[in-house]
C-alpha cells in the first residue's frame, strides 16, 4: 500500500492506495501556517482512526497546489510512515509527453489528472477537474498533454458574486431539477450548475472539432455529481481520478 497526499487550495486529501484501489481516505482543510509538527500529530491521528500502520506502508506520493505546504506535509509523511514522498513532477516517468509552454509550471493536480487519462482511458481525452479552480486538460491519441483551460471553481465564482453585490446572497450549489429559476437562489443556482454544465460540454465540442477525433471527457471532483447529468453529451465520472493519477505515477517509477 502506497500513501498518498493531495495538497489541495481549500483541503489536503490522504488516501491509501492499493493500486488502483483506494482503502481509506480522509480530508484535512488547508492550514498554510501550520507547522510540520502540527502536520504531523494529525496526519498520525487521522491515520490510527483508519487502522493504518507504518509496516503496511511501502512508499508515499505528494501532489500539491500550495508550493508552501509541500515540505510541511513531506516532513509529517516521513515522520509517520518511514518513506520519502515522491513528488509529482512532468520530469517524472508520467508516460506523457508535454507540448505546452513551460511544463515545469503546470499543476501537479493537472499532472496526476492527465497520467490516470492517458493510462486509465480511451485517447483523446479531456479531464475536468471541479475544485477551487475547474481545471481541464486535453491529451491527444499519442499520450501528449496539449495543454487545456482553468476557469473559477462553480463555489468560487458563487463566494466573489455574492460579495460583490448588494443582493445576491451566498448558496451552496446543488443539483438542479429545472432549467430557468423561478427565484434569486434558483437562478443562481442553475447558472452555476447549468453554466458549468454547457461550459463542459461547449468546450469538448470545439476541443472535438479542432483534433477531428472522438473525445472522451472525463470529470472528477464532488460538485461533478450534480453538473454531469445536466450535460447533453457523454461526460464519466470518476471519484478518484487524481489518486488513480498518483498511483499510476508511483507504479511507473517503481517499475
Amino acid at each position: 500500500m502506497i500513501l498518498a497526499v493531495d495538497i489541495g487550495n481549500t483541503n489536503i486529501c490522504i488516501g491509501g492506495l492499493d493500486g488502483h484501489k483506494q482503502l481509506f481516505s480522509f480530508r484535512m482543510v488547508t492550514r498554510p501556517r501550520c507547522t510540520p509538527d502540527e502536520y504531523t500529530a494529525e496526519v498520525r491521528f487521522l491515520l490510527r482512526r483508519v487502522g493504518f500502520s507504518s509496516e503496511q506502508c511501502t512508499g508515499a506520493i505528494l501532489c500539491s497546489v500550495v508550493p508552501a505546504l509541500s515540505e510541511p506535509l513531506a516532513q509529517a509523511i516521513r515522520r509517520v510512515t518511514g518513506h520519502e514522498p515522491m513528488r509529482v513532477s512532468y520530469m517524472l516517468d508520467t508516460g506523457l509527453q508535454f507540448a505546452v509552454d513551460s511544463p515545469e509550471r503546470i499543476g501537479q493536480d493537472r499532472i496526476a489528472d492527465a497520467a490516470a487519462a492517458a493510462a486509465l482511458y480511451p485517447l483523446p481525452c479531456m479531464t475536468v477537474d471541479l475544485g477551487t479552480a475547474t481545471t481541464y486538460n486535453v491529451i491527444d491519441d499519442r499520450r501528449c498533454f496539449l495543454g487545456g483551460f482553468i476557469v473559477p471553481g462553480v463555489q468560487t465564482s458563487l463566494r466573489a458574486i455574492s460579495a460583490g453585490t448588494a443582493q445576491l446572497p451566498p448558496i451552496a450549489p446543488e443539483a438542479a431539477d429545472h432549467l430557468i429559476g423561478r427565484n434569486t437562489v434558483e437562478c443562481l443556482n442553475s447558472g452555476a450548475v447549468f453554466g458549468t454544465a454547457a461550459m463542459m460540454e461547449g468546450l469538448a465540442d470545439r476541443v472535438e472539432t479542432e483534433l477531428g477525433q472522438p473525445l472522451t471527457v472525463v470529470a472528477t471532483g464532488g460538485l461533478a455529481r450534480g453538473i454531469i447529468p445536466c450535460c447533453r453529451r457523454k461526460v464519466l465520472y470518476d471519484a478518484d481520478l487524481l489518486f488513480k493519477g498518483l498511483s499510476v505515477l508511483h507504479r511507473r517509477a517503481n517499475s
